[in-house]
């Protein structure tokens, strides 16, 4: 299990008030930016039979069946997060499993759905590979993830200011100064919705990593998937009136998380 046991804790332990945030519309990356960018791009789920990735407390799973698949699977490392989709969502199937162990068998799934998922794992190959066996042939593989841009820059956090830099400095002398790491895989401990130090929502204490993007890409193509898309998604123009002014003008230059559509041929 490579996802690490604090964030899992985390997860478990702030389950209803982390749905209560998602049921809320208060995560504003998601219903502005990656919620709309994921769900533009789903193809007809009429019929088939779908597995969510990392479904926390089940509402992808709600929307995806409404739009008429025969089936849908949410599974998630968290057993707070599941236990509390089971009671919201009684009609659908949730179980406990690790993404890099899928439990299925060979050529299950229509389409495989993973809404910001993916970062949580160092090595992605286990994970691809197991999708890949588990998808029928021409199925397809949607996910959102972490943009290396972002999670490669250099981050500073106060009461009064919070900073992401990428790039450098050079000086008259020849001295330099560096912000960030894109090209190296790093390990970066966080504090969740911590922007800012809020107080609204309890410390969710996370890991995920930042891999270069020629990493990603090489892991894909090695895995047998075909990419069919590739997309960085930018805020919808609406949050500027919902209270994310500056979140707009951020997300709308620099990318925040990135999208790709994979097939299995």
């Amino acid at each position: 299990m490579a996802i690490d046991k604090k964030t899992i804790k985390s997860y478990d332990d702030y389950a209803l008030k982390w749905a209560e945030r998602m049921r809320s519309g208060k995560n504003i990356a998601h219903k502005f930016l990656e919620k709309p960018a994921m769900y533009k791009k789903l193809p007809d789920l009429k019929d088939k039979s779908v597995l969510c990735i990392g479904c926390g407390t089940g509402e992808e799973c709600e929307h995806l069946k409404s739009l008429g698949a025969k089936r849908v699977i949410g599974i998630d490392i968290s057993k707070g997060l599941i236990d509390f989709a089971k009671k919201s969502y009684p009609d659908l199937e949730f179980q406990v499993m690790d993404m890099e162990k899928l439990n299925f068998a060979d050529d299950s799934f229509d389409f495989v759905y993973s809404g910001l998922t993916m970062h949580y794992v160092k090595d992605w190959t286990k994970t691809l590979q197991g999708v890949y066996k588990i998808l029928k042939k021409g199925g397809t593989f949607l996910f959102s993830t972490h943009h290396p841009v972002s999670w490669g820059a250099e981050t500073n956090r106060s009461k009064e200011k919070y900073s992401s830099l990428l790039g450098y400095e050079k000086y008259k002398d020849g001295k330099c100064e560096v912000f960030g790491s894109y090209l190296n895989t790093k390990k970066i401990n966080d504090i969740m919705f911590n922007e800012f130090n809020a107080i609204d929502f309890p410390d969710i204490k996370v890991t995920y990593y930042h891999r270069p993007l020629s990493n990603i890409i090489g892991d894909i193509l090695k895995s047998g998937f075909m990419i069919m898309d590739f997309i960085e998604p930018k805020p919808l123009k609406s949050i500027i009136k919902n209270g994310g002014p500056g979140f707009y003008k951020r997300y709308s230059k620099i990318p925040l998380f990135m999208i790709f559509e994979l097939k299995k041929v």
